[in-house]
């Protein structure tokens, strides 16, 4: 009688349990992206931060800080190999060209071009894009030409419905 009971207590445990999940099944809905990432991941998103990367890269050629301006958020971070290596806060992308400038002026570097080759990474979740994007900087030293060849890792944020800087790295390809 115990073996009885036994089996058909485990036998209404099993119906019961695939029942519940028979009547829960129709209120699962599966993992897809919310409205907001609908309207942040979209072709006028990317055009945007590729307008932005393409900016940045440009300016540093040519030392215009006021077109980086706006582009950092609060407390951004940019990075690269010249002294003092990093720059922080709001102001860090004109900072950072203006290291560029004086290293180009101390090295005699001139006609200094940058150059973005096609986006290797785009990943976006949210309000957030991580983004590294090759590139090539150009010109010459005492007439001679040079090509340095790296990568620019950007992190995104969409700050009050505009797409910032969080933050900048420069890699040269030896240091890859």
């Amino acid at each position: 009688m115990r073996r009885h009971f036994l089996t058909v207590f485990l036998l209404v445990l099993f119906s019961v349990t695939i029942g519940v999940q028979v009547v829960y099944a129709g209120e699962i809905v599966p993992i897809r992206a919310n409205k907001q990432d609908t309207l942040t991941d979209s072709i006028a998103t990317r055009k945007t931060i590729f307008s932005i990367i393409n900016t940045v890269v440009s300016a540093s050629s040519s030392f215009d800080i006021d077109k980086v301006a706006n582009f950092y958020t609060p407390n951004a971070l940019v990075a690269d190999e010249e002294p003092p290596f990093s720059w922080n806060g709001p102001t860090a992308g004109a900072q950072w060209i203006n290291t560029v400038e004086k290293t180009c002026k101390d090295l005699k570097i001139k006609k200094l071009r940058g150059k973005i080759g096609r986006i290797s990474v785009y990943l976006q979740d949210g309000e957030s894009v991580y983004v590294i994007v090759p590139a090539v900087y150009s010109g010459e030293i005492k007439e001679e030409p040079f090509e340095e060849e790296g990568a620019f890792t950007f992190v995104f944020r969409l700050v009050s419905g505009k797409w910032m800087i969080k933050s900048q790295v420069w890699v040269t390809r030896k240091g890859m």
